[in-house]
């Protein structure tokens, strides 16, 4: 009786110790508006507030009349943060991002309103690569590469400096 009391003390420990071993850490993501206005910074950090990088997550954004973009599953970049333009229209964009946790982190959403009153469209994507400013943010040259790369953006006539690269 002594050694099977014995036996199940230690299969509890063992247990229990396992527990620790094989918990996932929590995450949080983040929704900013960037300087521009017309864009949000998605970050997802881990419980000590860390950016967790190159993780796969989701997103939706609806603009102020009601239409909804969603967006093919997207990967957090080498900073853990992508940058995503919401729109030239003033209002509110209702941005929703979820990510579906992994090995490591568990599963975690938020939806977060971004008011834009920026107005205009001074400093959005097109105009920050027509005015050759490629190369000056890493943040708004990955945001162009991950979300321009197939439309005319690089192709703009008006803009053409002979480079076809």
């Amino acid at each position: 009786m002594r050694n099977i009391f014995l036996i199940l003390i230690v299969l509890c420990i063992f247990i229990f110790g396992m527990s620790f071993v094989s918990a996932k850490e929590d995450a949080h993501f983040e929704i900013d508006k960037d300087q521009s206005g017309y864009s949000a910074i998605i970050t997802l950090k881990d419980s000590s507030n860390n950016p967790i990088p190159i993780v796969k997550f989701s997103i939706s954004i609806t603009k102020p009349n009601g239409a909804v973009r969603t967006l093919p599953t997207k990967t957090l970049n080498n900073t853990g943060q992508n940058i995503f333009f919401l729109g030239t229209t003033n209002g509110n964009y209702v941005i929703t991002v979820n990510f579906k946790g992994n090995d490591k982190y568990n599963p975690c959403s938020l939806t977060k309103t971004i008011t834009v009153t920026a107005g205009g469209r001074s400093n959005s994507p097109y105009n920050y690569y027509d005015n050759h400013n490629y190369g000056d943010s890493l943040r708004m040259d990955e945001y162009i590469y991950d979300n321009y790369w197939d439309e005319e953006i690089y192709d703009d006539p008006r803009t053409y400096d002979g480079e076809w690269y």
